[in-house]
């Protein structure tokens, strides 16, 4: 079987095309497990603090 060089130019273009997308689907991949990362250090966060009664500006000495 003989193979034409639009068939390899289409070949090419094509792998190229797939490996685009790939990297597209890896990269908003990333972007959703670094989202959830830091969704679950900041409620670690906010846990730690209400266990700790360490709520920012609960007791505020207004006249200083």
């Amino acid at each position: 079987m003989q193979v034409s060089r639009a068939d390899l130019i289409r070949i090419r273009e094509y792998n190229l095309e797939q490996r685009t997308l790939q990297d597209k689907r890896d990269e908003d991949y990333r972007k959703v497990i670094e989202r959830r990362k830091f969704e679950d250090i900041v409620a670690e966060r906010v846990a730690r603090n209400l266990r700790l009664d360490l709520d920012k500006g609960r007791h505020i000495d207004i006249e200083t």
